[in-house]
């Protein structure tokens, strides 16, 4: 997968952070840690898909595969946090 674009790289680079901030989160019993996190993803997410034609770009495969991590990783915070995450994302 390449990243070619600036908020990609930085949607990525984000999520990849999730097991040393959820093992930031459980060593301190931090769980405003594991939020802030939540809300910078979806912040970034949210950068991400207003600057970038998803669907029917050159870019389609690796951006879907952003698209789909970004979703695995705020349901497990939801999970985490306590919180039912909508039915529909």
């Amino acid at each position: 997968m390449v990243l070619k674009d600036s908020s990609e790289r930085d949607l990525g680079l984000h999520l990849i952070r999730f097991t040393e901030i959820f093992e930031q989160a459980l060593s301190g019993f931090k769980l405003h840690v594991l939020c802030d996190y939540l809300y910078q993803l979806a912040s970034k997410f949210h950068i991400f898909y207003t600057q970038n034609k998803v669907c029917g770009s050159t870019e389609e495969t690796s951006r879907l595969l952003l698209c789909e991590a970004t979703v695995v990783v705020m349901k497990k915070c939801f999970d985490l946090i306590g919180i039912e995450p909508p039915a529909r994302v």
